[in-house]
């Protein structure tokens, strides 16, 4: 291969990996809400979650609520996996009933933290029931770090 060719392929390649590096150094949360509420929906056939994800402040309340449908609910995998206080993975309720609790406090220690994002992230199930068909989502909470 002649090397301006060589040369060329390379200066892509690392241009390319830079864009890459800067999307994956960029932090999902710019602001962090001491109280925030999510709205658990269906947009047409695809259930929706906003916002996700919902960026939650240190010892913040999270709440989730649906606007529409039947009922809704939030699953997290286990205690281990949820950023709420042990025995609170599950939260339920028809539409129009908001529930949540306080989210424990986060730090660079915990298990799920993430340093790309800059704080604890937790995935969980979203479920929305309208019209007895339920779908399914899976959003994050991100907990700001902190004292």
């Amino acid at each position: 291969m002649p090397l301006n060719i060589l040369k060329a392929a390379t200066l892509a390649a690392a241009a390319g990996l830079a864009i890459q590096t800067q999307a994956l150094c960029q932090k999902p949360c710019k602001t962090y809400y001491q109280s925030i509420t999510v709205t658990i929906s269906k947009n047409g056939t695809a259930p929706s979650v906003s916002p996700d994800p919902a960026c939650v402040a240190n010892g913040g309340q999270m709440s989730w609520h649906a606007t529409d449908g039947g009922s809704w609910s939030t699953d997290f995998n286990d205690d281990a996996h949820s950023p709420f206080n042990p025995g609170k993975t599950h939260h339920a309720g028809a539409v129009g009933v908001t529930r949540g609790d306080r989210v424990r406090k986060c730090s660079t220690n915990n298990p799920a933290y993430n340093a790309a994002a800059g704080a604890c992230v937790f995935k969980y199930k979203a479920s929305h029931t309208k019209n007895g068909k339920t779908s399914v989502i899976d959003p994050q909470v991100i907990i700001q770090p902190g004292a």
